[in-house]
């Protein structure tokens, strides 16, 4: 990561622990401003650095689906941050969900139906349930009636932008993924540096320092992959967000699960963060496909198509940093 994208990280940290206090923080980084030049490539690394600085902050915004929104400005003729795109879950048990984060009120809500188009309904017109999830992600699922939805957007203006949506949306969970693990892994660092065991800190310990080195080699591997496809956008390969989800999906949570080894007993209790940082991670693993379903659709497609899913050196070689 360049000097000025770890600025922007560090500058979207401090906004959001501030936010606590009130005001909201995406006005005060002019986030709203970098939205229509996501063309450019310091405005979208610095866009999507929030949504890491989220996951270490624990921190909820409406940005993931205005970004996801982004797209869809051109044919409903909104303005950035006035839309706000929802995302489909499906649950096993029941069915398929329609759910939004953060604050929405005032706003326009997009729910997009591929087939049937995409219909923009007011946010203070539906009812917004909230999920009581650990992680402070403030989730609500959009309960309405069917009847009541429209499309607003057809088929075949919704069909040629959805595809952009998604991408922004995986690089954007994939990159809070990224940060709550890195979260995670600082208080396992911190705790390995001050509990003692037989008369020395237990991170002198060579288990532990395995378990520390394995989670910060995901984390690293993770920001690689998650750097290099922002910074490519859309000189990625085919299905490249997948990919990218997929991996944050699978090393977050083996990240969360070897901080967990290292912090023992106390990471288990209710007054540490750890669970917040550890349910955060299973909490958005499950928005825009979960790491076992696009794995398995991926090995599916590389299987039938023969396609290398990898980045090709040309290209990185063309996109220099």
């Amino acid at each position: 990561m360049e000097q000025a994208d770890r600025e922007f990280l560090d500058a979207a940290c401090l906004a959001l622990r501030a936010s606590s206090q009130g005001g909201d923080p995406l006005d005060a980084l002019g986030w709203w401003d970098l939205l229509p030049d996501l063309a450019d490539r310091d405005s979208r690394m610095a866009a999507l650095a929030l949504f890491r600085a989220q996951g270490r902050e624990l921190a909820t915004s409406a940005a993931l689906g205005a970004l996801m929104a982004q797209p869809f400005l051109a044919v409903t003729g909104h303005t950035p941050g006035s839309l706000i795109a929802t995302v489909n879950r499906h649950s096993p048990r029941r069915s398929e969900r329609v759910v939004v984060l953060g604050d929405v009120a005032g706003r326009s809500l997009l729910i997009d139906r591929p087939g049937q188009g995409a219909g923009v309904v007011d946010a203070d017109l539906v009812e917004l349930r909230p999920l009581d999830l650990a992680g402070r992600l403030a989730i609500h699922e959009v309960e309405m009636d069917p009847s009541a939805w429209t499309p607003t957007v057809e088929e075949r203006h919704a069909s040629p932008v959805r595809g952009r949506g998604l991408f922004l949306g995986r690089l954007a969970v994939a990159l809070d993924i990224l940060g709550a693990a890195e979260g995670t892994l600082a208080l396992a660092v911190a705790h390995a540096g001050a509990r003692e065991q037989f008369g020395q800190p237990i991170g002198m310990f060579q288990a532990v320092r395995h378990l520390l080195a394995w989670a910060q080699t995901d984390c690293v591997a993770l920001e690689s992959a998650a750097v290099t496809a922002v910074r490519l956008d859309e000189a990625t390969p085919p299905r490249h967000d997948e990919v990218l989800k997929a991996l944050a999906g699978r090393n977050g949570r083996r990240v969360c699960e070897r901080t967990l080894q290292v912090l023992g007993a106390i990471g288990f209790t209710a007054e540490h963060s750890h669970h917040h940082f550890h349910s955060r991670v299973l909490a958005l693993d499950a928005l825009l496909g979960t790491s076992a379903e696009l794995t398995h659709a991926l090995g599916t497609w590389v299987r039938q198509t023969r396609t290398d899913p990898a980045v090709n050196a040309a290209v990185l070689l063309a996109n220099p940093r």
